[in-house]
């Protein structure tokens, strides 16, 4: 339940980002749930056959009847980001970064357990400095990609009833191939 990756930066041709978006989606072993109103990102994952590192649409969006319907093609996957969907998206980020995190810490060379919100995990000083000067008229790209992730949350929040636990998380890392004993061997640091 923490930010691992971020990437900021425009190349100057738009298959090098999405690239770089395909790129982070194998070395993490994760799927993009993106803004299907931006135009191109699922041609090309649908050109270098990677549709399967596209996250459908989150069914609870349809529930909470912010999404009409689940299309097909390129309407199946991401999400259509409406103000509504921007919305719950702003709400879902507030929510996560004011759930308090129980954290351990030594003081006086004894451990004591404290909770911290998550906000003071975020490692990123351009998107605190988003965050805090947020308002719905600027341009805040870290903030709306920050909402596609918390969208994804919830989706996997609801399909856990909010525990993921740990043997769900051992079964899903036993299958995942980049734990197969070669890389482990040869790639995994002490």
């Amino acid at each position: 339940d923490r930010i691992v990756a971020e990437y900021t930066g425009r190349q100057d041709y738009a298959d090098d980002n999405f690239e770089i978006v395909s790129l982070l989606c194998l070395f993490y072993n994760a799927k993009c749930l993106y803004e299907q109103n931006k135009k191109g990102l699922f041609a090309y994952f649908s050109k270098m056959n990677s549709l399967h590192l596209l996250a459908d649409v989150p069914e609870y969006l349809k529930d909470k009847q912010l999404i009409k319907q689940v299309g097909y093609g390129n309407q199946s996957k991401g999400v259509n980001a409406t103000a509504g969907i921007n919305n719950y998206a702003n709400e879902r980020i507030r929510e996560w970064l004011l759930k308090p995190v129980p954290t351990i810490i030594k003081e006086d060379g004894e451990d004591k357990e404290i909770t911290v919100p998550n906000l003071f995990f975020i490692k990123n000083r351009a998107l605190l400095k988003e965050l805090v000067l947020f308002n719905p008229d600027i341009n805040v790209d870290r903030v709306r990609a920050l909402g596609m992730a918390m969208l994804y949350r919830e989706e996997k929040m609801i399909l856990y009833q909010g525990n993921i636990s740990a043997d769900r998380e051992e079964r899903a890392n036993s299958s995942y191939l980049g734990n197969d004993p070669f890389f482990v061997k040869n790639y995994r640091t002490k």
